[in-house]
């Protein structure tokens, strides 16, 4: 009778008092550590001009954050492939700007895809209204990206937005959502194409070792103040080689020069990798520099064998790389209007020796001048010149 009376009480409580149930664990998340010296891993993918960049947690979850335009979708997906990545546990569209998102829906439908967070920012393009469909129809929902939602919270290990910050913007770039990424003692900043006006919202602590810069370096982001509070040791600036929106301003350049920053351009320095033990953080890109006009940003990976160049509109061209054996290389070749969609311009695998080429036809349409033949593995890249006459 006394055993029976407890387990009385105790239902009497449960359905009255409201006290918690001593025979039921708690529904409150713990943390635990699962840190023991692991690296944390930020990959800056060059995608010419726009944004694209993966984390590698130490807690062995990764991060997408943008897939740059949409024909650049193979260069990031060949990247994260060459990683051996089969699955992005949270992919984050900062805002629907095509040089950030045009990437993303091929990336989607090509990998196991854990959280989407976009912020609440409406688009009417194609490139937007195309995405939301990818994301509809592989069963995902998209969650809200703003300030105040946490992403991951473990011990030593924070996945945060601090931006944006209000719910109304004329322009699309202060929708952007800001991430601040905390291991240990090291901050990294992902600002997206957040302007002065999105900057001045945010009410966090934004010191940070590195930060990506917004707007791919413009003078419409970076405001001195926030900079200041910023103090980064490295700034990334992500943007294309020779784009015509003069990006990045020199003014932006010397603005974080001055408060002690390393200045690291994806247009001169290739994919950026930045480590961090959680301790300390090193940065460092993978572009080599020559004086050889015809292959300036050779990586040690992808050497030019040939190129038919210059060349008159409507003729072939057969472009031979050497690079690693038995491995798969994409090629674009980027005119005005954008990348060519020539036939024989598909990926294609190195043979044993690592000998990879291409033939295509350059279009009657093409106007004279020098463009850009790019060449990457994922993890290496190249870019040749092509010079295109009458």
């Amino acid at each position: 009778m006394k055993k029976i009376r407890i387990v009385l009480l105790i239902i009497l409580c449960l359905l009255v008092v409201g006290c918690t149930n001593p025979f039921v664990e708690s529904n409150e998340e713990t943390s635990v550590s699962t840190f023991s010296g692991d690296t944390l891993r930020v990959n800056y993918i060059d995608v010419g001009q726009g944004d694209s960049i993966f984390i590698q947690l130490p807690n062995n979850e990764t991060m997408l954050i943008d897939a740059g335009e949409a024909y650049m979708s193979k260069n990031v997906i060949n990247y994260l492939n060459n990683l051996g990545i089969t699955k992005i546990d949270y992919v984050v569209g900062t805002h629907p700007h095509t040089d950030h998102i045009g990437g993303l829906e091929e990336v989607i439908n090509t990998f196991d895809i854990g959280s989407i967070y976009m912020p609440n920012a409406i688009s009417t393009s194609k490139t937007y209204e195309d995405l939301l469909t990818t994301i509809s129809n592989k069963g995902l929902k998209v969650k809200t990206a703003k300030s105040g939602v946490v992403i991951l919270s473990e011990d030593n290990l924070k996945l945060e937005f601090i931006a944006p910050n209000s719910d109304d913007y004329s322009n699309l770039n202060n929708y952007s959502a800001v991430l601040k990424l905390t291991y240990l003692d090291n901050t990294f900043l992902f600002m997206g194409d957040a302007e002065t006006l999105s900057e001045d919202e945010i009410t966090s602590d934004v010191n940070a070792d590195v930060i990506k810069v917004g707007h791919h370096g413009s003078d419409s982001s970076s405001g001195i103040e926030f900079v200041k509070k910023v103090s980064p040791e490295y700034a990334i600036i992500m943007v294309g080689e020779g784009n015509s929106y003069n990006h990045p301003y020199q003014s932006i350049i010397d603005r974080y020069e001055s408060v002690g920053a390393k200045v690291l351009r994806t247009d001169l320095d290739g994919n950026i990798i930045c480590d961090s033990d959680g301790a300390s953080v090193s940065c460092s890109g993978d572009k080599d520099f020559s004086s050889d006009s015809n292959s300036s940003t050779t990586t040690s990976n992808i050497s030019l064998v040939s190129l038919d160049s210059p060349v008159s509109r409507g003729s072939d061209v057969t472009v031979s790389v050497k690079g690693l054996p038995n491995t798969t290389y994409d090629i674009d070749v980027i005119y005005s209007s954008g990348a060519s969609k020539a036939s024989g311009l598909e990926d294609k695998t190195s043979d044993s020796e690592g000998n990879v080429s291409w033939t295509f036809k350059v279009s009657s349409n093409v106007k004279p001048g020098t463009y850009e033949v790019k060449i990457t593995d994922g993890s290496s890249n190249a870019s040749y010149s092509l010079e295109v006459t009458e």
